[in-house]
């Protein structure tokens, strides 16, 4: 596990809001404001956490090779596809996967985007070692797989100087559809497929979704280094019918 090093006297401020499940149109939009606000002179670090109505997106090292998905179940699910700045490859959300993104100034605590992936990937990591799972984490590599396959999937980009998007959990999605999408671009020695798994499948029983956003809450606060933090249930910019369902506060 990687420790953070603070490079000035600055102790990080951390905001989490838990949004429940949301449109991904809709937090782009939000994460767009929440940029501007941060690029305004904001030294907090927000920590978004949802869910996602279904929907498909790709990164840098995604193509349309990556995704099988028959057209005719992406017109009967009206599956959209968003083309996205960040890194990692073409990701499948829906609900039962929990969305983590930490919204980095980077320029105020003089990180690197590579320290901010690594911290991403390393209080995944921690979360999924709390709520009993046991991890594998690959040099060179920000992903975080189990004895199944990669549980979470990690990119992010930067704009304005501002780290956005972040990781994505499958706890327990219906895993109809994420054998047609292979998110993994590079694959690791002693892993073999390129597509999701779940902590469902990690388990062989239920996983509660309360339990690991309770684990993530904690360990971003740890990894970043920040003892004192909020909690928010919700974001002011959001409303319905942007957030289709609510998250119970924590």
């Amino acid at each position: 596990m990687t420790n953070p090093i603070i490079t000035n006297s600055v102790t990080p401020k951390l905001a989490f809001h838990l949004l429940g499940v949301v449109k991904f149109e809709d937090y782009l939009r939000l994460q767009q404001s929440l940029v501007a606000e941060l690029v305004g002179g904001s030294d907090g670090i927000k920590v978004l956490v949802c869910e996602h109505a279904m929907a498909l997106t790709v990164g840098r090292k995604g193509s349309h090779a990556h995704i099988r998905i028959p057209q005719t179940e992406r017109d009967k699910k009206n599956l959209q596809t968003h083309w996205l700045p960040r890194g990692g490859g073409a990701i499948l959300h829906s609900p039962g996967q929990l969305a983590v993104y930490p919204l980095v100034p980077l320029q105020w605590y003089r990180w690197s985007p590579g320290r901010v992936l690594t911290m991403v990937r390393d209080a995944v990591s921690m979360a999924l070692s709390q709520v009993g799972i046991a991890t594998l984490c690959y040099d060179g590599l920000h992903s975080v797989w189990g004895r199944t396959g990669m549980l979470a999937a990690t990119g992010i980009s930067v704009q304005q100087n501002v780290s956005c998007f972040g990781s994505y959990i499958n706890v327990s999605p219906d895993m109809g559809l994420f054998g047609y999408v292979d998110t993994a671009w590079q694959l690791p020695a002693d892993q073999s497929r390129p597509t999701m798994s779940c902590l469902m499948a990690e388990n062989r029983k239920a996983a509660r979704m309360a339990n690991l956003r309770s684990a993530v809450v904690e360990s971003f606060a740890q990894v970043f280094d920040c003892s004192d933090y909020d909690i928010h249930t919700g974001h002011p910019q959001l409303s319905p019918p942007s957030v289709l369902k609510p998250l119970p506060e924590i």
